[in-house]
């Protein structure tokens, strides 16, 4: 059975950061993430799209919209259930973030996905819930982008 990576934003505006998509050095790395979004490998939530602020990484991925899925019933239904229990994971803020980590949660939860994501352990007794702290409560593999690009790159 093949994995299915779920990535969020912040893994993906660190890949473009760290790994230039229009240095040649580091096109191995963006055409792995290709193949893998040609196979159903390497999805999203489309929600993701909003945090994606670079112009260079929006364009990548409004080329690649199929791997970035939409908000299905079921995954609207999984991220009310996801806010129940972690109503902190939304945070409200005026900078217009697009709050889509329960989102990517629901999707992962529901595609029995890994999620890719730079995110730290939110503090759990002020109750910050970021990413890492949903997914070991739900039991949702996860890893950083480092782990992720030495799996898909061996």
């Amino acid at each position: 059975m093949k994995t299915i990576y779920v990535i969020d934003a912040c893994a993906l505006i660190n890949a473009a950061q760290n790994y230039n998509m229009t240095k040649k050095s580091f096109a191995h790395i963006w055409e792995a993430l290709d193949g893998m979004i040609q196979r159903g490998e390497l999805i999203s939530s489309a929600e993701i799209m909003d945090e994606l602020k670079d112009d260079g990484l929006q364009s990548w991925a409004k080329q690649r919209k199929e791997c970035f899925l939409p908000l299905s019933k079921e995954v609207q239904a999984k991220t009310v259930e996801v806010l129940e229990q972690f109503p902190t994971l939304i945070k409200i803020r005026s900078t217009g973030n697009s709050n889509a980590d329960p989102f990517l949660v629901a999707t992962a939860a529901l595609q029995g996905g890994t999620i890719v994501t730079d995110e730290k352990l939110g503090d759990s007794k002020t109750k910050d819930y970021k990413i890492p702290n949903v997914c070991q409560a739900l039991e949702i593999p996860y890893m950083n982008l480092h782990t992720f690009l030495d799996q898909i790159l061996e």
